[in-house]
């Protein structure tokens, strides 16, 4: 499915709608270049699942956990791989366990510094691109 955003508030309504259609257990990487909008989809979605806090790359830190009220899904980890030197960092974070747990939904930026090359691939992802252009080409 193609989606064009010309603003931060249709990116966070895009990822409201999408959340809706979310059960569990997927794992939704983030591709797009710095300042693309992957981090306001981010916001988003999380917003959405009812969480009022504000929610920031954790670019530094590498992984954020929301706990959220929902029937189905009772924590969202976001991760940003910008700076990961090694994919075998991820380990250190029991991510194996995360991405498996179907109460919890993961949220990958930069998903390529980490997992293509470590082979820690989940079943149930979706890719959501940025393409670089005046307006954002959503893709997913």
């Amino acid at each position: 499915m193609k989606y064009i955003s010309n603003s931060a508030e249709e990116t966070k309504q895009l990822a409201e709608d999408l959340a809706k259609t979310l059960k569990g257990g997927e794992v939704l990487f983030l591709e797009g270049d710095l300042g693309s909008g992957k981090t306001t989809f981010v916001q988003g979605l999380v917003a959405s699942f009812g969480y009022t806090e504000p929610v920031r790359s954790p670019t530094f830190a590498l992984m954020h956990t929301y706990h959220v009220n929902h029937p189905t899904i009772k924590r969202i980890v976001h991760l940003d791989l910008y700076r990961l030197n090694d994919p075998s960092e991820l380990r250190a974070f029991g991510l194996e366990e995360v991405i498996h747990d179907p109460q919890t939904l993961v949220l990958v930026e930069w998903p390529e510094k980490g997992f293509e090359r470590d082979k820690l691939l989940p079943d149930k992802r979706i890719l959501f691109c940025i393409e670089p252009n005046n307006d954002r080409t959503i893709l997913l």
